[in-house]
C-alpha cells in the first residue's frame, strides 16, 4: 500500500493527485481528484466527484490528503460546515465500539455503543433520514440499545440556544417521557488562529505519543478511569491521534488528546489533577494540543464543552474558539 494514502478513511472527503495514465505527449502529466472516498483497497481507490465516480490505481497516486466536508453556508471554513457534517467529522474522533445505521446503507441515523464510556460513544446521532416515521425510528433506537444492555440515549444537534421542544424529534422524545440532560456547545476555529504563545508552568515537561500509555491513563479524568477497559478500546479506534502528558517532579500533572480526520482536529480529555490547578496548566495543555494538530496538517479545530462548565468555556473562548452550534442529550426514563 502506498504511503501517500495513509490517513485516508472511507466516507471522508479527499483530494488526490495522481499521474495520468498513459501519460500525454504534451501538457500536464498529473491530475487532481476531489470528492468522497468510497472505496480503498490494496490496488485502487474510488472517489465520488461532482462528475461521477473515479477509480484510481494506488501506484499512480503521488499525493493525497483528507479535506473538510463541503461548506453548507457562507463564512469562514470552520463556520461554513453544516451541523450534520460536523457531527459526522466529530464522531470519527470519538467513535463507538459498535456502530449501525438506521436508514439507507451508509446514511441515516448513526447508532453507537461504547460499553458505557461517554455519551458521544453511546448515543444515537439523528443525521440523515432514518427511512421510517420518527415514532418508529425511536422504537428502533430503544430496541437497539436494549439489546446491548445500554440505556437509550440520543444526541440532538441544534442551532445555538434553540429549544428542544421546537425540534420535531425533540418534541416527540419529550412527549414519550425522555428527559433532557445539560446541553453542550460545539466550539470551532481555524487552528492557526488558536495557537497562542503560552509558557509551560515552572517545573513541568511534556511528552507526546500516538497511543496512550499508562501515565496518560493515570492522569485522565475520574470518569475515564471508572470505565478504563471501555476507554482503552475506544481510544484505539481513531486512526490519527496525539496523546499529551504533562509531568512534574510529583508525577503526572495533566493530560489531553487530539484526534485528526477529514482536515479537522478535535481536542478531547483535557484534564488537570486537582493538586496542579490554578497554574495555567489547562491552557498550556490545550495550546499544545492545538500545536500538535497544526503540525499534523489539521487546518480546522472543534471542541465540545458543557454549557455550565464556566471555567472551561472561558478558557476555550479566550483562545479564539467560537460557538458553531450546540447539542443536548435526551435519555429514556426508567
Amino acid at each position: 500500500m502506498s504511503d501517500v494514502t495513509v490517513g485516508l478513511t472511507t466516507g471522508g472527503r479527499v483530494a488526490v493527485r495522481s499521474r495520468i495514465d498513459p501519460p500525454p505527449a504534451c501538457g500536464p502529466t498529473l491530475t487532481d481528484t476531489v470528492g468522497e472516498l468510497l472505496r480503498l483497497d490494496e490496488e485502487t481507490l474510488t472517489v465520488r466527484t461532482r462528475h461521477g465516480d473515479v477509480t484510481l490505481r494506488r501506484e499512480h497516486v503521488v499525493a493525497s490528503r483528507a479535506i473538510p466536508p463541503r461548506p453548507a453556508r457562507r463564512g469562514a471554513p470552520h463556520r461554513a460546515i453544516g451541523i450534520e457534517d460536523l457531527h459526522l467529522v466529530m464522531t470519527r474522533g470519538q467513535p463507538g465500539l459498535a456502530e449501525a445505521r438506521l436508514g439507507a446503507k451508509g446514511a441515516g441515523w448513526l447508532l453507537r455503543a461504547g460499553a458505557g464510556w461517554t455519551g458521544r460513544s453511546n448515543s444515537a446521532l439523528p443525521v440523515g433520514d432514518p427511512g421510517m416515521p420518527l415514532d418508529a425510528a425511536v422504537d428502533a433506537v430503544e430496541a437497539w440499545y436494549d439489546e446491548r444492555g445500554l440505556p437509550p440515549l440520543l444526541m440532538l444537534p441544534r442551532p445555538p440556544r434553540a429549544r428542544t421542544a421546537d425540534d420535531p424529534l425533540g418534541a416527540l422524545l419529550l412527549v414519550r417521557g425522555w428527559r433532557e440532560l445539560p446541553p453542550a456547545d460545539v466550539l470551532t476555529g481555524r487552528t492557526a488562529d488558536l495557537v497562542a504563545h503560552v509558557d509551560p508552568p515552572a517545573g513541568v515537561s511534556l511528552t507526546s505519543s500516538g497511543a496512550p500509555d499508562e501515565a496518560w491513563f493515570t492522569g485522565s479524568s475520574p470518569r475515564l478511569r471508572d470505565h478504563l477497559d471501555a476507554a482503552r478500546q475506544v481510544l484505539a479506534l481513531p486512526p490519527r491521534q496525539v496523546f499529551l502528558t504533562a509531568h512534574d517532579e510529583g508525577g503526572v500533572a495533566g493530560v489531553a488528546r487530539v484526534a485528526m480526520n477529514d482536515g479537522w482536529a478535535g481536542v478531547f480529555g483535557v484534564h488537570v489533577s486537582p493538586a496542579h490547578r490554578g497554574r495555567g496548566l489547562g491552557r498550556w495543555l490545550t495550546v499544545e494540543a492545538l500545536r500538535a494538530a497544526e503540525r499534523a496538517g489539521a487546518t480546522l479545530t472543534y471542541l465540545q464543552v458543557e454549557q455550565d462548565n464556566a471555567p472551561a468555556q472561558h478558557l476555550y473562548r479566550s483562545l479564539g474558539l467560537t460557538p458553531h452550534h450546540d447539542y443536548v442529550y435526551l435519555a429514556r426514563r426508567g
